[in-house]
């Protein structure tokens, strides 16, 4: 069954992305994407093969983009662009807003923070995160 993405939270740390109790939420979040995993093929075809042949390398998660309302107080968007600047390895965690409350939690480098605006309309935000190793997918409890 479907579930609406109103009400998602994605909680920043720089000390544990599996306890929201040290970590916070980052502001006004008005879309994402991601996490992006992939993994390689290695191509293991030799001189016999009537076929390519392959293997599934390394899973690779991939990235995770934030788009947000920029407040340049707020302070988890602070931290993010500290993060970024400081290439400090960090913690994210998804918390999706289904019945179960599935927790999706990783580590991460911010690698982008930008800033845009335009004619009559507010200030935005995007955020780049690049995941560093697994995604733990778990069930959130208090």
């Amino acid at each position: 069954m479907a579930f609406e993405s109103q009400g998602m939270l994605f909680v920043f740390s720089t000390s544990s992305a599996n306890s929201t109790a040290v970590a916070a939420a980052i502001e006004e979040v008005t879309s994402f994407s991601g996490p992006s995993g992939s993994a390689s093929i290695i191509d293991v075809t030799h001189l016999d093969s009537t076929a390519k042949m392959k293997l599934v390398g390394l899973r690779d998660e991939g990235n995770l983009t934030l788009d947000l309302n920029f407040v340049a107080t707020a302070a988890m968007q602070t931290k993010l662009r500290e993060a970024r600047a400081a290439r400090t390895e960090s913690n994210i965690a998804i918390l999706f807003n289904d019945t179960g409350r599935t927790l999706a939690a990783m580590k991460c480098f911010v690698t982008g923070f930008s800033i845009g605006g335009s004619v009559d309309n507010k200030l935005t935000g995007s955020v780049t995160i690049e995941i560093n190793g697994p995604v733990t997918w778990t069930t959130y409890t208090t």
